[in-house]
Formats: structure tokens, sequence, C-alpha cells
């Protein structure tokens, strides 16, 4: 997988970035406002980054009514299970993009796609990915349940959503930084060869 994100092409990103936010546009303007009013103003679970109690999860699964579970099983979850895999691609691929930048303008090798900080930033949309499918799998049990739901179901669903959203953050503030830090060292190395530059024909 690695090596094949050296062959990475601005295309193939931009295609899994469009196809990903188009769903990701067609739940935050159709499924989740559905849900959201049908279970009296509650948000659903995928949607809370910080997570949920059990008295959460019961409040939302008693206040939601039968439209909002038809449409919570039947349309909210088939949608996000392309969302998780494409938006894990996309990740994937602005990452070799980024390296293939970070590169192309500092000219340095410290930064490859085979190193082990790369390793551990690349595995991050495969960890939000994974939680997110075992998220919908347990949102799943936890509609099936209704209000009885038992605990443990709400706490493991609560912590796959926690998990998902803190891999989704460092990654982004990870890409973010790297590139800052290579357009810095950028920067950095122009002014200095027009340093030298200007002090030679000085």
């Amino acid at each position: 997988m690695i090596r094949k994100l050296e062959g990475v092409t601005i295309k193939m990103w931009l295609m899994f970035l469009i196809s990903s936010q188009t769903i990701y546009l067609v739940m935050q303007t159709h499924s989740i406002p559905m849900i959201v009013k049908e279970a009296g103003g509650l948000m659903i679970f995928d949607v809370k980054p910080l997570g949920y109690s059990f008295t959460y999860a019961v409040k939302f699964l008693t206040r939601l009514s039968e439209e909002g579970y038809n449409v919570y099983t039947h349309v909210q979850l088939p949608l996000d299970f392309f969302f998780p895999l494409l938006n894990c691609l996309a990740g994937l691929c602005l990452f070799g993009l980024l390296i293939r930048f970070s590169h192309k303008l500092t000219g340095k090798s410290a930064l490859t796609i085979h190193s082990s900080f790369s390793k551990i930033v690349l595995s991050l949309p495969l960890i939000a990915m994974i939680c997110d499918y075992l998220e919908n799998i347990l949102i799943l049990v936890m509609l099936t349940y209704q209000s009885a739901v038992p605990r443990g179901i709400v706490y493991a669903g609560n912590a796959f959503t926690i998990t998902k959203s803190m891999a989704t953050s460092l990654f982004y503030s990870l890409a973010i930084i790297i590139f800052i830090l290579s357009c810095v060292s950028w920067i950095k190395k122009r002014r200095k060869k027009e340093s030298i530059r200007g002090t030679f024909w000085g």
C-alpha cells in the first residue's frame, strides 16, 4: 500500500475527496437533520466527537420516533458505509502528495513515505476508518435495542466514536503542520540563496 502511494496523483486524491465530501454533504443536509428533528433536537451519535454518555444514549433512543429509526437505519448508516473508506483513501492520497510537495519545496529526503513517522501518520486514517465502521455496527445494535440498550454497547460505541474523532483530528493537524513547515523551510532556503547571491555580486 505504501509503495502505491508514491504514484498517487492529484486526480486520484480529488476523486476520493469529492466522492467522500459529496456523501458527507448529503448526510449533513438530508439524513442527519431529519434524524435530529425526529429525536427532538438531539444530535446523532456519529457527529459527537467528544462522545456521549449512557444517559444521553438512552434519552436519544427514547425520543427518536419510528420515522427517525427508519431514516437512521435505512439512509444514514448505508451512506456511512461508503464514507469511511472514501475518506480514508482521500487522507492517504493527501499525505502521499504532501510528501512529494515537501520534497519539491525543500529538496530534503528526511521525510519519506517509508519513514517510521510517515507510517504512523498513515495509520491514523486507517484507524479512523476501522473505528467508524465499528461505531456504525454498534449504532445499529443500539437502534435494535432502542431504549433497552445495554451499557456495554453504549460504552464501546462511545469509545470508537472518540477514537475516530481523535485519529482524524490528529491526522489533519499533522498534515497542516507538515505543509507549514515545508513552506517555512522553502522560504528560508530561498532567502539564504538570495543572500549568498547578493554577497557574491556585492
